[in-house]
């Protein structure tokens, strides 16, 4: 291998070594969802606030911290706190936030962990002197009428959004992800839910019930109604029938007397002599007449 080659390679790296210690120590990158403070002995300087390629010097002049700019859920544990007629609730929240001042941040709350604490206790009293003012049945209730739950909330985003402003962050929305009763409460108001269903439930009922002698009553009218006309329509039929056959009866009497009473005679023997029937009668007796004169 020759020397200017040698001295080639040996430019190459150091080029490749300068770069690396300039990018190492005069440079940083800012990704999406970050931020970057620049502080210098401990004092913040400058804020790297979009993505991107940047300048600095090495440490320890200047020392970067990152920061997480994107939506953070906060979800603390579920606490324990008493409404205004004294009934005990377990309630389990959520603040959703992103941290939009970091220079604030940083000399507020210093870090994470330290935000956690702070919006925490503020959720708890916030959340407590709200539900001192508001009772069990303006948060559990079966008719939406009288719940004020929405209202809670949004006086909760309030009140967290004011304060929360002061650690350099601003908090989207605080919401009560869940209710939840102590044990010993939760009998009392399981009865309490029973009995006012039971209330409905009853006053469904006896509308139904009056409902139904409504309709019974006017389907009863309704039916008297319709048997009426049917048995005046059928007794002027009948009226009819019966004078249609009295005609037909005299205009059959009036051809032939003695025939017309022959058959009347026979219909009258049908109706006394049964097949069981045993009558002893004269052979003069006129009932007997039609047998002895062949109904002459």
């Amino acid at each position: 291998m020759n020397k200017p080659k040698i001295r080639r390679i040996i430019i190459l790296f150091c080029v490749i070594a300068a770069l690396s210690l300039f990018y190492l120590f005069f440079t940083t990158v800012v990704y999406e969802g970050e931020m970057a403070v620049v502080t210098r002995f401990g004092k913040p300087v400058r804020v790297l606030d979009k993505p991107g390629f940047y300048l600095r010097l090495p440490f320890p002049l200047n020392h970067i911290g990152r920061i997480d700019s994107r939506l953070t859920m906060l979800e603390p544990r579920p606490s324990e706190y008493l409404t205004a007629d004294k009934k005990n609730l377990i309630l389990e929240s959520s603040i959703c936030y992103r941290i939009s001042e970091p220079i604030v941040f940083l000399k507020t709350v210093i870090d994470q962990e330290g935000l956690n604490i702070r919006l925490t206790d503020l959720l708890s009293s916030h959340t407590g002197l709200l539900l001192s003012i508001h009772e069990l049945s303006e948060i559990i209730n079966v008719e939406a009428a009288k719940l004020k739950f929405q209202e809670l909330n949004d006086k909760l985003t309030e009140l967290i959004r004011k304060d929360a402003s002061s650690f350099g962050i601003s908090v989207e929305q605080v919401f009560v992800k869940r209710v939840m009763l102590p044990d010993d409460n939760k009998r009392a108001v399981y009865k309490r839910m029973s009995a006012e269903r039971e209330r409905i439930a009853k006053k469904y009922l006896a509308e139904g019930e009056e409902k139904a002698l409504e309709i019974r009553a006017e389907a009863d009218k309704e039916y008297r109604r319709i048997l009426a006309e049917a048995q005046s329509e059928a007794t002027i039929k009948r009226g009819k029938a019966d004078a249609e056959a009295m005609e037909i009866y005299g205009e059959a009497y009036s051809k032939n007397t003695q025939f017309y009473n022959y058959i009347r005679t026979l219909e009258a023997y049908e109706d006394i002599f049964g097949e069981k029937t045993t009558i002893i009668l004269d052979e003069n007796s006129k009932l007997l007449k039609i047998f002895f004169s062949g109904g002459n």
